[in-house]
């Protein structure tokens, strides 16, 4: 795709398919590197980078030293073997960045399909460019013309791509697409993009006229640029049902906080009924008060003083539900933190971040056998121009940091698991900040920074 035509020039020693197969694989390599350069690399990145390059070198060998030379009769018989071509070399896309990257097929998916559809846009502006170069009494099948055209051609289609969506699309919106509507868009890219334009291909060889390439072309264009959109409208929609779950979560959490602080009063009010009682009786002579009744007021009043009041209604309500998960698991945690350093941030981040942090500190905690060492402290502070938040708990030996600074995740099911910390790293780094992790001395400790708003 995005040959200028069948010829017999060479180029540097090299067959011009050759070339073609070669300038495609560019193509297609930085389209969905516009999309997929965020990504964290897996471990060992270099490597399997350099067995997948070995792998397309071999694909390629073996093409031309077969494919190329078994022609086909039928002009749609060898347009439909060239579709069904280019839809497995879209599923190899997508399972080279599945092996590369740390993310999920979904995302994998995503930047495969993206990216191959960039490429074909810029594939079809330059066959485009081809069908017009005779009129300007240029040659389309120099070499040189051929290699100049489809330089500029992806020029000018990836750098808008990269500008208008790329660059748009942080680390994090992609970690959130777990849409399985991506199956249908590679069907989409397949049987549309793919397959429109092997279509004009067909055509312009059986010699329809220039006006009505020219026409299809640039509908091929408007197909690709709606493909692209189409994508990013997914995208984008996903983040928006990220934030609208977190919204929710948040307004359930108040409730359900409000509605405890009700039981809490109630309860505290029947025991100091009672305990009214016992004074008086007390007062007239009788036994001493009942410890028992002190002891369930005691428990009442440490449930509703487990609320966490910080000057940040978002931060109140994750740091309040995980007081009371550390207070039922005998887990210490102590906070103190100044919640207006942190008004610039997005609740839905908020809460990832802090929900992400105490959720893995409490269950490293957990995990220990001296209930001394099960204790988790948190500070957030204005420093500088900077809300410096800092989270510390004791941890076992057996963690793991990985070679990308993060701690590698201790369940089993590594495919699904270990994206918390990536995640907190991912919005520190969306809003300008920072962030690190260290375990050392049985003790893990995790800093982020983030600019003050």
């Amino acid at each position: 795709m995005g040959a200028a035509g069948n010829t017999a020039l060479t180029l540097a020693g090299l067959p011009y398919d050759l070339i073609s197969i070669l300038a495609l694989s560019a193509r297609m390599a930085v389209g969905i590197a516009l999309f997929s350069w965020q990504l964290p690399h897996r471990r060992g990145f270099a490597r399997r980078l350099t067995l997948l390059l070995a792998l397309w070198a071999a694909g390629v060998a073996l093409f031309v030293a077969a494919g190329l030379h078994v022609g086909d009769p039928s002009p749609v018989g060898s347009a439909l073997l060239q579709l069904a071509l280019f839809s497995m070399v879209l599923v190899g896309c997508t399972v080279g960045v599945y092996a590369l990257f740390e993310t999920s097929v979904w995302v994998a998916l995503f930047c495969s399909t993206a990216g191959y559809t960039a490429q074909n846009l810029a594939s079809g502006t330059g066959e485009l460019v081809f069908s017009l170069l005779p009129l300007l009494g240029v040659n389309p099948r120099d070499p040189m013309v051929a290699l100049v055209t489809w330089g500029l051609s992806a020029v000018a289609v990836f750098v808008p791509c990269y500008l208008l969506v790329g660059r748009k699309i942080s680390s994090e919106g992609l970690s959130q697409v777990e849409d399985r509507s991506m199956l249908a868009m590679m069907a989409v890219v397949s049987l549309v993009v793919i397959g429109f334009d092997l279509t004009i291909k067909l055509l312009g060889e059986q010699g329809l006229a220039l006006g009505y390439v020219v026409v299809l072309r640039l509908f091929h264009a408007l197909a690709c640029v709606f493909t692209l959109a189409m994508e990013y409208v997914l995208l984008y929609r996903r983040h928006l049902e990220q934030d609208m779950a977190a919204t929710e979560r948040l307004l359930a959490e108040r409730e359900r906080q409000y509605q405890m602080s009700r039981e809490n009063i109630e309860a505290i009010n029947i025991k100091c009924h009672d305990i009214k009682h016992q004074i008086r009786s007390l007062a007239g002579g009788g036994a001493a008060v009942d410890a028992r009744v002190l002891d369930d007021i005691e428990r009442e009043v440490s449930v509703y003083d487990s609320a966490v009041k910080t000057g940040n209604e978002a931060l109140d309500t994750i740091l309040t539900e995980k007081s009371l998960v550390c207070e039922q698991r005998g887990i210490t945690l102590t906070c103190i933190a100044d919640g207006s350093a942190l008004a610039g941030m997005a609740p839905a981040d908020l809460y990832a971040l802090f929900g992400n942090a105490l959720d893995n500190a409490i269950e490293a905690v957990s995990r220990l056998d001296d209930p001394a060492r099960r204790s988790i402290s948190l500070t957030v502070r204005a420093i500088v121009g900077v809300a410096a938040i800092h989270v510390e708990n004791y941890c076992d030996d057996t963690l793991v940091m990985g070679a990308d600074g993060l701690p590698e995740t201790t369940k089993a099911d590594r495919a699904n698991h270990g994206y918390g910390t990536r995640s907190m790293r991912q919005i520190a780094e969306r809003y300008g900040g920072s962030f690190s992790a260290v375990a050392e001395g049985g003790a893990f400790m995790l800093d982020v920074m983030i600019p003050l708003a």
